[in-house]
């Protein structure tokens, strides 16, 4: 595949994660003004979001199997129509907390399907000896996806009204519609020759199972940071607006860490596992950090919490697929269920916390998640290396 081309998938396997994670990220960006209007505290975001990611929990397996079957680019459609019509939904008749909930139900169910499609695309034209990179940047999807949320806060949100940010949102589904290939694209993932330092067994479902427990542990960083940020930093003292930004700013840098993290593993070599460790312990180290930090320190550390609690999702896609190339989308969706079982599990859990405790308590207990991921994924590394 020439470099044109590729870069149109990249791009659009980007997008087509950005657009079926907008319903969810703009709830968390936008929760504020949201839950004036719908009448819902914390718990009642952090139960919103959970339907949203148990939803995309449950469906990612079998999801992952159909677009193996039916093909990326059916798959890719089915997505932006999906994600352009709940938004819209939401924008034209969300006016209860039950109803928000069912739209989420129903893009949790496209957003199950948006990850495995994108995944395949990639593995079938990607140079295995560069996957690292492109996986980093095909998970740039999520913090794009926070970014535009955070940036909304201050453009729409506080002046023109949640529901027009939701309704503005439908630009990016319809970019992917006009991205999809309309006609077949042949696989071209055999370019290139492999890189043997980073060569390893395909893994078997159980180690793939307990690579998605170590996701999901990890998982509680970026529900901290994607559904939580704005309004821990309201209560720390900023301005609705200056979370917003501050929100914008750390997806930013997310998505910087992605790409970088991705060039350094290909030029090492690296096979995942090692990296995707090192960032979930830097990442508690962080989020133990923020429990005391205060001004300039917190709004210094969020970045930071960002590049490392939430900077490995590519490194951790890259992980499967180089092990399962020739089944990425369904090898894909059982560590990806792992990712979406914890984002529906955690935001429930810390808006309790929230609710009876604190911001502070909840990022230690996120510090603590991330610990028993980074010790999970050492397991993992050390089974694969012995088969």
């Amino acid at each position: 595949m020439g470099s044109r081309p590729l870069t149109r998938l990249i791009v659009l396997a980007i997008l087509v994660v950005t657009a079926a994670t907008q319903p969810v990220f703009l709830l968390g960006a936008g929760f504020i003004s949201i839950s004036d209007e719908l009448g819902f505290g914390a718990t009642g975001l952090g139960v919103m979001t959970a339907v949203f990611f148990l939803t995309a929990s449950v469906t990612s397996a079998p999801l992952g199997r159909v677009v193996e079957r039916i093909g990326w680019q059916r798959a890719m459609r089915i997505n932006t129509v999906g994600s352009a019509a709940t938004l819209l939904l939401i924008a034209a008749t969300a006016r209860t907390p039950v109803v928000f909930g069912i739209y989420l139900f129903v893009a949790g169910a496209f957003y199950g399907m948006a990850n495995p499609a994108a995944n395949q695309a990639l593995a079938d034209h990607v140079d295995p000896r560069h996957r690292a990179l492109v996986f980093g940047l095909k998970h740039a999807g999520i913090p794009a996806s926070t970014l535009l949320a955070g940036l909304a806060v201050p453009l729409i949100v506080v002046d023109v009204g949640w529901r027009a940010a939701y309704a503005f949102a439908i630009v990016v589904p319809v970019i992917v519609g006009a991205l999809v290939p309309r006609h077949p694209v042949p696989s071209t993932s055999a370019v290139g020759s492999v890189d043997e330092r980073r060569v390893v067994s395909p893994m078997p479902v159980r180690l793939l199972v307990r690579l998605g427990i170590g996701t999901a542990l990890a998982t509680w960083a970026a529900v901290a940071l994607s559904s939580y940020l704005v309004a821990a930093a309201v209560d720390a003292g900023f301005t609705e607006e200056q979370g917003g930004l501050l929100l914008f700013i750390g997806s930013a840098t997310s998505l910087v860490a992605r790409v970088v993290i991705g060039v350094v593993t290909d030029r090492i070599g690296g096979r995942g596992f090692g990296g995707v460790a090192l960032l979930a312990i830097v990442g508690a180290l962080v989020f133990s950090v923020l429990v005391i930090a205060e001004g300039t320190w917190f709004v210094l550390l969020v970045p930071v919490a960002f590049a490392t609690g939430w900077g490995w999702p590519g490194l951790m896609t890259f992980t499967v697929v180089n092990a399962n190339a020739g089944s990425a989308a369904s090898s894909s969706a059982i560590t990806q269920a792992g990712v979406f079982a914890g984002a529906g599990l955690s935001p429930i859990a810390l808006g309790w916390i929230v609710d009876t405790w604190s911001f502070d308590v909840a990022f230690a207990v996120v510090a603590v998640m991330l610990v028993a991921a980074s010790l999970t994924v050492v397991s993992v590394r050390r089974a694969a290396s012995s088969q």
